[in-house]
């Protein structure tokens, strides 16, 4: 039987789908789509390069490149900075920008808290491992992050300064750090309140779906730009298996089990295709492993010196003790066999915070052949960037140019994210992927690892040489591949749609229709229905487990009220006898007083 279709009902129908389009875009301005940070082009640094991200501070909107993953509170270099030439007579902070603070939104008086501009201890370090001093302020001024303002961000403001490394020399600073999450939404001095730009985002203007981010910090040096994404992260920039472990509101600790050295493909520089137990090589106490942080606001690998010294025995470096770090010897000719080749550094951790599983991090050589510059050195010269320490262990940019970390600050969800991140052959268009408030995982992309290198190492032939043959093809065949199965699909589905008639897609676009707004109203009405005793029990249940030092578990599903960032948050409020920096911004071996307190 034919069935004949007149005019009216052709017209009709394609209103209909035109209907349909409108109402999913419409449906889709409710799921706000990540806020994607923008990158400085240049790199930054005297043990880099690193890139950094970019910001605009105070009423004038003054461009700052900042090196993101801070907590609590961004450091931010003033102007003022470059008028002492004691340490140099060039201001390396003029590279990266600094504030001028002739800003009508600028406030560095009302918060009574130290720093307060007396000289003493900065925390801008994760590690103290190079302890840096100075004078500065806390501070709060509107940060504009290219076409969102962030009122009242949480500041210290630096106006002198220097950091000292091992030799006893100090030398000037060069960036400032950009606060990304915290234990809560902002810090809260008295009656003053500082935000945090991602809790601001996600509470305040409502800009993004959760207090959460996914970056990659990439190679500047390699040409692999950074990601780091408000809301959520790009998939793209995670490969193979995920790590889920708490944070503590103030740093994302992991269990580091060993780290060792090995090869991706064709032979190795070394005596055997891999060496392990160089994490505990020299010391026995670390064969059970040790806790590390990841330190994105620091460049280096902090590391038991024992361990930098097994790893630097299998390498041609040589330890610089004024530094603290061991420099290339360019002139060995396995210097050249192992940057150039797919020899990597292999960190391998404990996964999802279980004995049961482990998982590994590679960092290829490539990444690790780093250049120290003035005024660290004279001259410039390639470096190994380990730096033995007895401290804090942490694992810096040097290791994050290799890896993906990403974070959900929202309370009941406190957890942080590690994975492999791609190599220079990254996919170029960013799939931007949202975290949900809740989020307690994340999805990875199936990108290959060495697919990303492939192009850019040289494989060693079986005498230990530079193989000749030393590109793959992998990549191209992958996309060829992918893009012929997309145009299949494609076809497929226009064949089929044909077949099924107008007045069958007409029924169907309806049924989608009507599914779609249920499912828009129900997620509407429960992210607007939130539960005040349920959010004091889940605050008071927290301030019990900092308390006690023990982490908040994994999978709550507390729901944090969002509804109005006018409406009083939990706070953390500093004693008048609390030392140095606030609750979460103490150094190795400092003490604090703590006292939380809910507003009612």
């Amino acid at each position: 039987m034919t069935t004949r279709i007149s005019f009216s009902q052709l017209r009709r129908s394609r209103i209909g789908i035109i209907l349909l389009l409108f109402a999913l875009l419409d449906f889709g301005s409710a799921e706000t789509l990540p806020w994607v940070m923008r990158w400085s082009p240049k790199g930054f640094g005297p043990d880099g390069p690193w890139n950094a991200v970019l910001v605009e501070l105070g009423s004038a909107k003054e461009q700052i490149a900042l090196y993101p993953g801070a907590w609590w509170t961004s450091y931010i270099i003033l102007s003022s900075y470059c008028s002492n030439f004691t340490i140099s007579s060039y201001c390396y902070a003029d590279d990266a920008g600094t504030f001028s603070a002739q800003s009508t939104t600028w406030d560095n008086t009302s918060i009574q808290y130290v720093p307060d501009g007396t000289w003493g201890s900065l925390d801008i370090s994760q590690t103290n491992a190079i302890p840096v001093y100075g004078k500065a302020h806390r501070s709060t001024d509107m940060m504009s992050l290219f076409g969102t303002d962030i009122p009242s961000s949480n500041l210290i403001t630096v106006q002198d300064g220097y950091q000292t490394y091992p030799g006893g020399n100090n030398y000037p600073l060069e960036v400032g750090t950009l606060a990304l999450g915290a234990q809560y939404m902002n810090q809260t001095f008295g009656d003053i309140g500082g935000t945090i730009a991602t809790g601001w985002l996600w509470n305040g203007s409502k800009t993004i779906e959760s207090y959460t981010y996914g970056m990659h910090i990439g190679s500047s040096s390699l040409g692999i730009p950074g990601s780091l994404m408000l809301g959520g992260y790009d998939q793209s920039r995670v490969l193979g298996d995920v790590s889920v472990q708490p944070h503590t509101g103030s740093s994302a600790p992991i269990n580091l089990l060993d780290v060792s050295l090995g090869v991706a493909t064709g032979s190795s520089p070394w005596n055997s295709p891999s060496k392990e137990g160089l994490l505990a090589q020299g010391n026995s106490s670390l064969l059970g492993g040790t806790t590390v942080i990841a330190a994105p606001v620091d460049p280096y690998l902090y590391l038991p010196r024992s361990s930098c010294d097994a790893i630097a025995a299998e390498l041609p470096v040589t330890h610089n003790s004024d530094l603290g770090l061991y420099t290339w010897n360019t002139d060995d000719p396995h210097y050249q066999n192992i940057i150039t080749s797919p020899s990597y550094l292999a960190f391998t951790f404990t996964k999802d915070n279980t004995n049961t599983q482990n998982f590994t991090i590679k960092v290829p050589f490539a990444l690790l052949n780093l250049t120290l510059d003035s005024p660290l050195v004279d001259r410039p010269m390639a470096y190994f960037p380990c730096y033995g320490t007895e401290g804090r262990y942490a694992l810096g940019r040097a290791f994050l140019q290799a890896a993906f970390i990403g974070a959900n600050m929202k309370i009941g969800a406190t957890n942080w994210f590690l994975a492999q991140a791609p190599g220079p052959g990254y996919a170029r268009t960013a799939s931007k992927t949202i975290l949900a408030e809740d989020a307690t995982t994340l999805a990875s992309s199936h990108n290959d690892w060495e697919a990303s290198w492939s192009a850019h190492w040289t494989p060693l032939a079986s005498n230990g040489t530079i193989s000749k043959n030393s590109t793959s093809s992998e990549n191209s065949s992958t996309g060829a591949t992918t893009s012929k199965a997309s145009e299949s699909s494609d076809s497929e589905c226009l064949s089929l749609g044909a077949k099924a008639g107008i007045g069958a897609g007409c029924g169907a676009a309806g049924l989608l229709l009507a599914t779609l707004l249920v499912f828009w109203l129900v997620r509407r009405r429960r992210r607007q229905k939130r539960d005040p005793a349920q959010e004091t029990a889940a605050y008071d249940a927290l301030a019990a487990q900092q308390a006690s030092m023990v982490h908040i578990s994994n999978g709550s599903s507390f729901q944090h009220n969002s509804t109005g960032w006018a409406k009083p948050l939990p706070r953390i409020e500093l004693d008048d006898n609390s030392p140095y920096q606030g609750p979460f911004e103490m150094g190795p071996g400092k003490t604090y007083s703590m006292k939380y307190q809910r507003e009612l």
